[in-house]
């Protein structure tokens, strides 16, 4: 995905213009603390300068991937619910000669991606910031004689590639403050934007069609593992609200109204990483496949979110990796190169170690290993090959 890679190439940019800046204190010996200062902020300049044409340059392709993502969704959306139709003897008109459903999915396509441009504006100020942080903090550390500069180095180097690139959620407090909820990578608040929004699109596209063929009945779809909220019955609890079917409008009351399923609401149907989607049903046929039993849900919920958090984990610890090879690359200083080899040495075997126990748990569980949870960007067969290296480099220094 774009964001990935956007997320990979700032963490490296930073990375080299970390290392390049410390070293290049070498010479008088981080103790003119006006003239690092002044230094320090002039090389930020130019950083911001290559991060906001790499921000750029990603934005153009991730606008076209998110395009695409609506398209093709709108495509296979429209024809599950046209297939209903056609068989209840019904003639809905191609999408394509619906002007108000082709609003609907360019609507979303806006929407998800104003929140990317919004994302991404803030990104090259951040980045700029933590850059003069984490030197300033690496200044003060050495010029004390509290830390040496190799490991003034690393632990800059440790601390941009392990926080990443993230993006900030924040509410407004009664007295017109605002602080930060929750934070997310680029790359998974971009998935989650684009799922949802896509998810959404398509349930309006959904609804419409209903209401131009005179449709009433909702049928919403299961998945095992499904959210459980706060437990009752109430939008929060996907799986209360699952495999179900609803009446559109509310006139038919043999079947609650959709409007119980919170569609709109952040944590109800169609809500922020909904995996549900909603169809025309007949209201007397569910599938076999839609009728989860509770127990086995709320076992495979417990057993999906610690799956999340091992890949979350991984995917983490592949960015640091990558971000002190990054730096021991471009490291000069003898010293500083050792210092970050020892330190990439022991997360690529931190690494594989959890690579292991992922494979255990899904082995024990029966989950599917998700390969393409645990890519980050770059992380090609010669990252792979030279991190399992270091591995074993690191293992038998322990041994």
């Amino acid at each position: 995905m774009i964001a990935s890679l956007l997320h990979e190439e700032i963490i490296k940019i930073i990375v080299e213009a970390i290392v390049t800046r410390m070293e290049r204190g070498v010479d008088y010996r981080l103790t003119a603390r006006d003239r690092w200062l002044l230094e320090t902020l002039q090389t930020a300049g130019y950083l911001r300068a290559d991060l906001e044409r790499e921000i750029a340059a990603k934005t153009k392709l991730m606008l076209s991937e998110i395009q695409d993502a609506f398209q093709d969704a709108a495509v296979r959306n429209m024809a599950w619910d046209d297939a209903v139709y056609k068989a209840a003897g019904l003639e809905p008109p191609p999408m394509r000669q619906s002007p108000y459903l082709l609003r609907l999915v360019q609507r979303g396509y806006e929407k998800t991606a104003g929140e990317w441009v919004n994302f991404t504006g803030t990104l090259a100020d951040t980045t700029q910031q933590v850059f003069i942080r984490e030197c300033d903090k690496a200044y003060n550390l050495v010029a004390s004689g509290a830390m040496g500069q190799d490991q003034a180095v690393r632990q800059a180097v440790d601390t941009v590639a392990s926080e990443g690139v993230v993006v900030k959620y924040t509410r407004q407090r009664p007295d017109g403050t605002r602080y930060v909820y929750h934070t997310d990578t680029i790359e998974t608040a971009t998935a989650r934007a684009v799922r949802t929004g896509v998810g959404q699109a398509c349930g309006e596209m959904t609804l419409a069609r209903m209401e131009e063929m005179d449709w009433d009945i909702v049928l919403v779809t299961a998945h095992l593992g499904a959210r459980t909220g706060d437990g009752g019955e109430n939008f929060t609890n996907h799986f209360w609200l699952q495999g179900k079917f609803y009446s559109r409008d509310g006139s038919d009351k043999r079947f609650p109204p959709l409007s119980v399923c919170g569609i709109g609401d952040v944590q109800g149907l169609l809500g922020a990483n909904c995996r549900h989607s909603i169809g025309p049903g007949d209201g007397r046929f569910i599938p076999d496949e839609l009728k989860i039993d509770s127990e086995e849900n709320q076992l495979r919920e417990e057993q999906e979110q610690k799956q999340r958090k091992l890949e979350r984990t991984i995917r983490k610890t592949k960015r640091e990796v990558q971000g002190l090879k990054t730096a021991m690359d471009a490291a000069e200083d003898p010293a500083d190169k050792a210092a970050l080899k020892a330190r990439y040495q022991q997360q690529a075997l931190k690494l594989r170690e959890q690579n292991r126990a992922y494979q255990d748990y899904c082995d024990e569980t029966g989950l599917k290993t998700q390969s393409e949870r645990l890519h980050i960007a770059g992380w090609d067969r010669k990252q792979a090959a030279a991190a399992s290296g270091a591995a074993r480099t690191a293992a038998k220094v322990m041994s």
